[in-house]
This record gives structure tokens, C-alpha cells and sequence, in this order.
């Protein structure tokens, strides 16, 4: 670790990058819209990069780690200023429980707004929320999730909050199911103004080109009743919301230096979220005691004999055959196939239901939730599955009990990595 003491005057600007922590042993400075004055400690960490403002003649230490360094702040090249009064005006316009929701590209600082947002409101006195709606690089839960915060002291990162409520989506992609991202938004911020919330911060995704992402962003606007909409370094999409939708629309620059994270970064970053959420004890349910969803396993099982004649048909033993609404779920063993054309022939003689395939392998890490009494979504990880006995084995964290499981489509690596995603697994 390198330590370094720096003597700044009133307005001097410098950017940090991290990891670092930083230490007001004189006078007083701003960082992330946090107010730091003597003896006050500030973190930031890898893969972020903030600017420090000095309020006041003032002495800082800051502690370098690997990689971390210092950069005199170019006054063109950083919007600190700007972010800082768009947040203060939105605060001086804000009645108790008004909602901004921040836009914009990947890595544009739509978190790093939120965080700062939230700080400013801390300093004057207001109780924030945060919910985080970016299930790809989420920080308040693990991927496929959404959260909410309700921080009460200054945030430098929002993955350091811990959730208050944690909602389940099941994709690390907003695509797929946007109505849920959306219903979900609007019960996070439910519950944040039960629990007192004087502002509400909602920062999205970096989807924000095509009509089918603008128009989830127009949805979502509208269903949270954002009465504020800050688009950070997309002007395009700045015009169009200001053009669309009746609300104040702030147009913010992105930084132009920045602590860039590679694609690599990007799924270390999810690698160590789903570890930091999923290790925890093994657990085994009932699945007759709770309701499933997501899953094929919360399906009919056909007769004995239709069974049969599916097993013959396609030439393997089935483990089960499960029926639901226009289409069956065929579960096999791990070292079973079956060939295309059976398959086919198969769909003939169901009168073109849909049929899905899925292995039954040893261990099936797939991501899923258990909601337990109190409605949280507790992140799970599915290891392995006894049709005959309807009985689960998870890992989480989470103790219980438990009313409602949820299955993804996303299996992991035993190091968290993605294995696949996109097709039902269970």
C-alpha cells in the first residue's frame, strides 16, 4: 500500500482511482456528494474512480493499493459540479416521496449518480432509498435480482448496502421480462415509502437503444411515477424522454476519464456477487410444501402409461414425464440423449404440444429464489433435485421458512461463473 499526503486549496479537484481509502486530516472535501470534513474516511473501491472536490484549504491522506492511483482533475473533462447541482435540484424540488430514475449507457455512472444522489439527500437530513433495477450487473443482490436499500450513512458503493427487500427476476437480461422488472420496481417502491423514504433513487440498466428498450424505459418511468428522469451521457435519449413523458428531464456529461471495466471485469464483478450471495448452508425442502414456479417440476405427471409409450417411442427411459398447459417436460438422466427425428415424430403424435428435454444431472447449480414468510427473495442455488421423493437440495444463506420457489434459467460453475442461460433447466 502506497500512502500519500496532498496539501489542496479551496476548489482544487482531484480524481481517485481505486481501490484507495481516503482520510480528511484537515479542513473538509466532497467526494460521491458526501460532505467529509476532519477525521473523516472515505473508501473507494476497484473498478470505481471518484473525484474529490476540496470545500476548504485542506490536508488528505490517501492509501494506494494495487493498481489505485491519483490524477489532477481536468476541470473540462469532469462534470463533478454539474452532477452535484442537478442532484441539489432535484432535492430542492423534491416533495416526500418523489422518484428519479436514472438512464443512460453501460458503465455511464448511472450507479455512481444514484450513490451520490442519496448522499446529498443524507446531508440534508432526508431518508433516501435506492433501488437497484440492473439485474446484469446488479449490486444490491446477486444477477437476475432487483433491490432496495434504504442506506442512513454516506454510500460510497452500492454494493456495500445491505438489501432491505430483494426481488427475483431470473435473467441477467432485462429483455426477456420486462414486465417483471417493472411490477417489481413499483413494489420496491412500495415498500420504501412503508418504510418512511423521503426520496426514491432508481438506478437501471445500460439498454437504452431500439424501440423495445425505450419503450421499457417509458413503461417504467410511468409506473413508478418518476417525477425526475436524469439521462447521463446520452443526449439522444435525453430529447426523446423530455419529448415522451411529462416530468423534469436532466441531461447529464459522463465522465470522460473513468475507471473503463473490461467485458472480464464485467463477469468477475457477477462472479463474486453470486458467491457473496449464494455460499451458505445446504437445505433440503419438500417441494409438495411450497409453490414452485419457473420450473416444469411444477407440472402433472402422466400416466404410467403414457409414459411408457413415450419411452418406447423415443428409444430411453424416461426419469418422469411431467404435463403442463400445451406442452410436456421430458427428464432423462445425464448420460441419455434422444435424436432429433424421435423428437418430431413425438410432436405428431401430441399434436404439436411443446416439448422440452432436461437433464437430471448430479449437481444442477441453478440460480433460483425462496421467498420466505416475510416476502424476501432469498437468493438459492439448486444443487440437485429427487423427482420420485419431490425433494430439493439448496444452498443459501437464508434460513426460512419458505412459501414460494423460483427457478432461473442461468446454472452456474462451481467458481460462479455462467454455465448457460436462456433455456428452462428444471
Amino acid at each position: 500500500m502506497v500512502k500519500m499526503s496532498l496539501e489542496l486549496s479551496v476548489g482544487d479537484m482531484i480524481r481517485i482511482f481505486g481501490s484507495a481509502v481516503v482520510a480528511v486530516e484537515e479542513g473538509s472535501a466532497s467526494i460521491l456528494g458526501a460532505t467529509l470534513t476532519s477525521g473523516a474516511i472515505f473508501t473507494i473501491p476497484e473498478f470505481k474512480s471518484y473525484v474529490l472536490k476540496s470545500l476548504a484549504n485542506s490536508r488528505i491522506l490517501i492509501s494506494l493499493e494495487k493498481n489505485a492511483r491519483v490524477e489532477v482533475a481536468v476541470p473540462e473533462e469532469e462534470p463533478y459540479n454539474e452532477w452535484v447541482e442537478v442532484a441539489d435540484a432535484i432535492i430542492g424540488g423534491c416533495l416526500k416521496g418523489c422518484t428519479t430514475l436514472i438512464l443512460g449507457p453501460t458503465d455511464a455512472g448511472k450507479s455512481s449518480f444514484a450513490a451520490l444522489l442519496a448522499n446529498r439527500s443524507l446531508s440534508l437530513g432526508l431518508k433516501p432509498a435506492i433501488i437497484d433495477a440492473d439485474v446484469g450487473q446488479a449490486d444490491l443482490g446477486p444477477p437476475g435480482f432487483i433491490g432496495l436499500a434504504m442506506p442512513s450513512s454516506y454510500v460510497s458503493w452500492l454494493r456495500d448496502l445491505k438489501p432491505v427487500m430483494l426481488r427475483f427476476i431470473g435473467s441477467i437480461e432485462p429483455s426477456p421480462l420486462i414486465g417483471k422488472i417493472i411490477s417489481s420496481c413499483t413494489e420496491l417502491k412500495m415498500k420504501a415509502l412503508e418504510s418512511g423514504a423521503d426520496i426514491i433513487i432508481v438506478s437501471s440498466d445500460g439498454w437504452i437503444e431500439g424501440w423495445s428498450a425505450l419503450e421499457y424505459k417509458l413503461d417504467l418511468a410511468r409506473s413508478i411515477d418518476a417525477t425526475h428522469i436524469v439521462v447521463i451521457g446520452s443526449d439522444e435519449l435525453a430529447i426523446f424522454m423530455a419529448r415522451s413523458i411529462h416530468g423534469n428531464v436532466y441531461r447529464l456529461p459522463r465522465p470522460m476519464v473513468q475507471a473503463l471495466r473490461s467485458p472480464e471485469d464485467r463477469r468477475r464483478i457477477r462472479q463474486d456477487n453470486y458467491r457473496r450471495f449464494l455460499e451458505g448452508d445446504i437445505i433440503e425442502i419438500n417441494l409438495d410444501d411450497i409453490a414452485v414456479q419457473g420450473a416444469c417440476i411444477s407440472g402433472k405427471p402422466v400416466s404410467r402409461s403414457v409414459e411408457e409409450f413415450i419411452s418406447e417411442l423415443l428409444g430411453t427411459t424416461l426419469l418422469e414425464v411431467l404435463e403442463y398447459p400445451g406442452g410436456l417436460c421430458l427428464y432423462l438422466n445425464e448420460e441419455k440423449s434422444i435424436q432429433p427425428q424421435s423428437l418430431k415424430e413425438l410432436q405428431k403424435r401430441v399434436q404439436g404440444k411443446e416439448i422440452l428435454t432436461i437433464v437430471i444431472e448430479p449437481e444442477m447449480r441453478i440460480l433460483a429464489a425462496l421467498r420466505d414468510i416475510n416476502n424476501y427473495d432469498c437468493p438459492a442455488l439448486l444443487l440437485n433435485v429427487d423427482l420420485e421423493k419431490r425433494k430439493a437440495v439448496f444452498q443459501t444463506k437464508c434460513r426460512g421458512p419458505f412459501k414460494t420457489v423460483f427457478f432461473s434459467r442461468i446454472k452456474l460453475t462451481r467458481d460462479y461463473r455462467e454455465a448457460s442461460r436462456g433455456r428452462i433447466v428444471i
